[in-house]
This record gives structure tokens, sequence and C-alpha cells, in this order.
């Protein structure tokens, strides 16, 4: 017998294609059932009515602690409604996770107090699916409260600040003065006295140039200064040559300096994090990073928006285990307050620590919602466990 030599083919990698169209047909694909659209309409409705106490509770005491301000000031009723209507987003923002919290409580109180629950696990709906249900839910709520602090949220407030700044205050626009700023700028190590981001100009600049081996070249002085698109120009400047000890002056002078100063007036004033989006801030650690500035506290308030946004998802898993152990709504709503107010004193002093460097910004911002996280998840896989933990992945 002869023997042949059969060539096999070449090893194909595995496409990620079919894999990414079988996901996106699932999603385009998949509908509500009766009971997903039941509980979603049940859960809209009261955590609306959650949101509309809360706001008016804080508008209201809000309106009591700035009516003076406002009625000294002289301000109309145009200019207060303004004001609120721009913090409202800041106001839902602030107030969402306790009252995504309280709702949800309530409404799993409603199903067990009208025997719903017990009647879906009769027939045959386990509490898992609630769990899988609720915890999709909730991060569904997580990226539009990120959208609502993030977009809604960070226009409101610079227009509230305008307002109270402009109107209320009666400050002139434009007057934020920066004080002793250095920055390195290629081969430039750029000292400023005073500046003005808003007017683009500055007053007395110094501008050390280095060449190779890092050797001091000369020295510019000038007593002020002009932002221009394409660079920074000095006014009447003053050069010290450092090799040939020549000084001459100049009518004006342009430098190749493209820094933005307003990334030194985040760190110069002890800023609300709600007045910048997370595209903004990640922009300003770029800058001073590059600059060798301390970026701790504006890292940690990167990942506070982030972590402050997700915690939607662990009240949803807060509430649910809080089921797993009481059956009393009364006594679950008085918990789940407690929860809130202990979640937000975690949620500060992490915080605090992450701002100061005793903690990692990404684990002080995210201290509070590992620990919830961890303590809800565990006490529900816990509850799951003597059926089948594998439930709640295969979708039971």
């Amino acid at each position: 017998m002869s023997s042949r030599n059969v060539k096999l083919p070449p090893p194909t990698r595995p496409s990620i294609a079919p894999f990414v169209s079988d996901v996106f047909r699932r999603l385009t694909a998949y509908r509500l059932s009766t009971l997903q659209r039941y509980l979603l309409v049940q859960n809209l409705f009261l955590n609306g009515l959650c949101l509309g106490v809360g706001i008016c509770i804080y508008l209201l005491q809000d309106l009591v602690e700035n009516l003076d301000v406002f009625v000294q000031a002289g301000v109309g009723v145009g200019t207060m409604a303004g004001f609120f209507l721009a913090k409202l987003p800041l106001i839902l923002s602030q107030i969402l996770p306790a009252a995504f919290l309280v709702s949800l409580i309530v409404q799993i109180g409603l199903l067990v107090r009208h025997r719903e629950l017990l009647a879906l696990q009769s027939g045959g709906v386990s509490y898992t699916a609630l769990v899988r249900f609720y915890a999709v839910y909730g991060l569904v709520w997580c990226f539009a409260q990120l959208f609502l602090a993030q977009a809604l949220g960070v226009a409101g407030q610079r227009a509230m600040d305008r307002i109270w700044a402009e109107q209320v205050r009666k400050e002139e626009a434009g007057q934020v003065e920066l004080r002793d700023i250095w920055f390195l700028s290629g081969t430039y190590v750029v000292s400023v006295d005073g500046a003005y981001p808003e007017q683009r100009r500055g007053r007395d600049i110094t501008v050390y140039v280095y060449g190779e081996g890092n050797t001091l070249q000369r020295i510019i002085v000038a007593s002020r200064f002009d932002i221009l698109g394409t660079g920074w120009e000095l006014h009447e400047p003053r050069i010290y040559e450092t090799l040939t000890f020549e000084v001459r002056e100049e009518a004006s002078l342009r430098l190749d300096i493209s820094q933005d100063l307003e990334v030194f007036g985040v760190l110069q004033t002890r800023f609300e994090a709600a007045a910048l989006s997370l595209f903004e801030l990640g922009r300003i650690i770029s800058y001073l990073e590059g600059t060798g500035s301390n970026v701790e506290r504006l890292r940690t308030a990167w990942h506070m928006k982030w972590s402050y946004a997700f915690s939607l998802l662990m009240m949803a898993l807060i509430a649910l285990a809080l089921y797993t152990i009481f059956d009393s709504v009364y006594l679950n709503i008085a918990l789940g307050l407690a929860i809130v107010f202990v979640y937000y004193v975690l949620f500060v002093l992490g915080v605090s620590l992450g701002e100061r460097g005793f903690l990692s910004p990404f684990l002080g911002a995210w201290m509070g919602n590992l620990l919830f996280g961890f303590l809800a998840g565990g006490r529900l896989l816990w509850h799951v466990m003597p059926d089948n933990p594998f439930d709640f992945l295969r979708g039971r």
C-alpha cells in the first residue's frame, strides 16, 4: 500500500464577529415579559413619587436658607426660578440613590403584602429571577444617573454659579486671578505671578529657557503678557543671556507656550466636583501629570463620579438583600434609610482619605460600593445557595 501525504489546512483563528452579531441580534430581539413590564411600570411610578417628595423637601430647605440673600440682592422671581431650575439636575443626581432604594423597598414590600411574591414563587418564578431583573434594571439606572450628573448636572451647575455670582453677589465676570503659577512647557520653565484666564492675559512672568544637557541658556522677564492661540506674547521683555551675560530688551516676543491656565484654577480653589465633567477632569489630569503636579485630589474626584453613579446598583442589591432577612416594609424602610446614611458617611470618608493620599483614589472613591456590594451580594448568594447557586447564571 502506498501512503499519501495529507496536508491539513492551517488553523483558523476564531472570529469575534459572529459572537458580536449574535449578541446584537439577541438584544434587538429581546422583549420584556408581562411580569417585567409590570415591575418596571410600578417601580417607575414609585421612584417618581419618591423623587418628587425629595425634590420638594430639598427645594424648600434651600429656599428657606437663601431667601434672605435673594431679597437683599433685589432679584426677581424669574431669577430665583431660573436658579432653582438650573439646580434641579444636580438635586436629582444627589437624591436619586436614596429615592431608588426606598422605591425598591416599597415595591418589594407591596409584592410581599399582596401575596404576589408568594404567587410568583408558586408559579415557578424564583427570587433569583427578581434579583437578576433588578440587577439589570439598577445597572440601566447607573448609566442614566451618569448622564444626568455629567451632562445636565454640569451644565446646570455652571448656570447656577453664574446666576449666583453675577445677579446675586453682583460680581463681575472674568475677574478670577490665579497667583504664583509654575509649569513646564517644552524647553521652558515658566513662572507667573498673576494670570487672568478669562481675559487671556497675565502679569509678571519669568521664563527660563534650557538647551541641551539641561543648561540654562537665557532668562526672559516681562511685566505683562497675552495668551494667543499660537503661543504667548510677552510685551517689552528683558532677555538675559546666561552664556554671554548680554542683556537686551525687545518690544514684544512670542514664545511657543500652549499651557491651559484654567487647570491651575482647579488646584488653587476648592472646586465643586459637579462643575466639571468626566471628560474635563480627565483632560486636566493629563495636563497636570505632564507638569509633575499632584493630581490625587482630581483623580479621586474622577473615580468619585463613576462610583456615585454605580451606587444605584448597590442600592438595588441592598433592597433585595433586606427582604431575605425581614418581610416588614416599615422595618426595611428604616433599615434602608440607616444604610443610606452609613453609605454617604463612608463615601465622604473614603473620598477625603483618597484626596489626602491615605488611600488610593480608586479605593477611596469606591470604598462604600465595594463594602455594601460585598455584604449585599454575599447575602443574596447565600440565600440562593440552598437551591442552586447556578440558577442566577442560567436565567432560572
